[in-house]
């Protein structure tokens, strides 16, 4: 009986997920109401409720999941034999497909990435912290190859990267790029980047290695 039970509650919180995920699309998110939720999932509001204490707390479900996702594709299509720059390639490629796959659940990701509800920002930080150590991996392989100045930060080099990807997708929702040059322009930005930290000193840096305030449920790895 306890196992049905918990089938019964997991199913019913995929039918919230899959209600968000549908009017987060439809409506958009600031729109969606708890109510309009419910009555997607067919289930009473308190129900709802006692599932997620919020609006953004569904959201932030509903990336994390999306993440996984992401993560799962990167580790399917990498080649751990490549360079570290085509590696990062294509983690960002998976990234970018799932945009033009779910383009309007992608802008939502991006921009809670980039400007996150305030009540959200400490969940926001266990769901992001495991995609930075998967950045911060990749630099640290490439530190260990020679392929990346061994002197840079490896989590500030990583959100080099990162920033580097997010002026790409933005002029690709903006329509400044076109699809078809998304693979051409995030190489080069690659290279660009990764070139730029090997001209940097060759003596260690006396700056203070960046940290990140909050850290949580998935703390990012130590050096």
């Amino acid at each position: 009986m306890s196992g049905k039970r918990e089938e019964n509650k997991r199913l019913t919180r995929l039918s919230i997920l899959d209600a968000a995920r549908m009017l987060f699309i439809r409506k958009g998110f600031e729109l969606t109401r708890i109510e309009d939720l419910a009555r997607q999932a067919e289930i009473g509001k308190g129900t709802v409720y006692s599932y997620f204490s919020s609006k953004e707390q569904i959201l932030i479900e509903l990336i994390g999941e999306e993440r996984q996702k992401l993560v799962g594709r990167f580790e399917q299509r990498n080649d751990d034999n490549a360079p570290v720059s085509e590696q990062i390639l294509t983690l960002f490629l998976c990234q970018f497909n799932y945009a033009q796959e779910h383009r309007e659940i992608s802008r939502i990701m991006f921009r809670e990435s980039l400007f996150p509800v305030k009540p959200s920002i400490h969940q926001r930080h266990q769901v992001d912290n495991t995609y930075l150590n998967a950045v911060v991996a990749l630099v640290r392989l490439g530190q260990q190859r020679g392929e990346i100045n061994v002197h840079c930060d490896p989590l500030s080099t990583a959100i080099i990267f990162y920033n580097h990807y997010t002026m790409a997708i933005s002029a690709w929702y903006m329509g400044y790029i076109e699809t078809e040059h998304m693979i051409t322009n995030l190489r080069h930005l690659i290279e660009t980047a990764i070139h730029g930290l090997q001209r940097s000193s060759n003596e260690p840096t006396t700056v203070q290695p960046l940290k990140l305030a909050r850290l949580s449920a998935a703390p990012l790895e130590s050096s």
